[in-house]
């Protein structure tokens, strides 16, 4: 039988698409805007594609970044992406492609059209004496910029297929793993410098420049589900759930447990709620059971009834 796509479908597609655009032009003006004129290094692909550029230039454009950032770690990002199919999958897909192809070729675009201009010049002599400034706010646009590409199921480079790959196959967590390529591609842009105190000086604004966008990326993806898990230990369960069913319209799950030192038999409800809902939880708990044991902890992802379509 033929499917037929539904309004409602193509919309939300549509919006996928239109998010990803958004946030990878947002990581490209990071990029462009802050990072590249100030000669601060990214890790992974991108880190290698600006090393790559900064070299070719110092020796055919008088010190000046070609504008081959775009190029380089593209070329570099689909030949890991090749390499990668067989063990991950097709999961990658058009957005992926999508996003990664957007991503550096907007970046060459940007930087060729302010070179023209003359005024990469400008912004580097805005921004020289403001490295900080620019670290956070080039982390901030960037780490903002992934999250929402992220965040609609797709990638924007290499390094994390990579960064995946090897968990799968050495069971290794990806941080580590990007920790390391990060640290490895510093420390080879470090002595992309003639003059060791620029190169020092340099690397260590790309450190905080590198934190800060992962603490970004996490914040702003974790924003997007700003949910919290509520486990209650109670002797008065019905009075709790009640109050659940009733004041915030939320389902609760509820199973038996005891107390490892005193043996005594209570019962276990867990429940997750917006963030922004949890005091008002508190209030109701410590209404019906001030005697009761809580928990609260963070959900970077729900899915299920009440929440987000477990995604294929």
């Amino acid at each position: 039988m033929e499917s037929v796509s539904t309004p409602h479908k193509v919309e939300a597609g549509a919006g996928s698409w239109l998010w990803i655009t958004l946030g990878t032009l947002l990581s490209s003006f990071g990029y462009v805007l802050f990072i590249l004129p100030l000669n601060l290094f990214e890790g992974g692909v991108t880190g290698l594609g600006i090393i790559v550029a900064k070299f070719l230039g110092s020796l055919f454009a008088d010190g000046r970044m070609l504008p081959v950032v775009g190029m380089v770690s593209w070329t570099l990002t689909i030949i890991i992406f090749a390499a990668s199919i067989r063990v991950l999958g097709k999961a990658f897909g058009a957005k992926s492609v999508y996003s990664t192809s957007l991503l550096y070729f907007s970046m060459d675009i940007l930087l060729w059209y302010l070179q023209s201009r003359g005024y990469d010049i400008k912004i580097r002599q805005l921004l020289d004496q403001e490295l900080l400034v620019a670290s956070i706010y080039g982390a901030l646009a960037i780490g903002t910029g992934m999250a929402i590409v992220f965040n609609e199921g797709a990638a924007t480079g290499g390094a994390d297929a990579l960064a995946q790959v090897v968990r799968k196959l050495r069971h290794i967590p990806v941080g580590k793993t990007l920790l390391v390529t990060d640290t490895i591609v510093l420390t080879i842009g470090f002595f992309t410098f003639s003059d060791a105190m620029v190169g020092f000086r340099t690397m260590m604004y790309s450190f905080i420049f590198i934190f800060i966008q992962a603490r970004t990326l996490d914040a702003v993806l974790n924003g997007f589900r700003a949910n919290q898990l509520v486990m209650i230990i109670t002797s008065r369960p019905d009075a709790i759930k009640e109050l659940i069913f009733t004041e915030l319209s939320r389902g609760v799950t509820e199973y038996k447990s005891y107390g490892g030192f005193s043996g005594v038999e209570k019962t276990t409800l867990a429940t997750v709620i917006g963030r922004n809902r949890v005091p008002t939880l508190r209030r109701l708990i410590a209404d019906a059971d001030p005697d009761s044991f809580v928990v609260i902890q963070d959900t970077a992802q729900v899915y299920g009834e009440g929440f987000e379509t477990l995604p294929r």
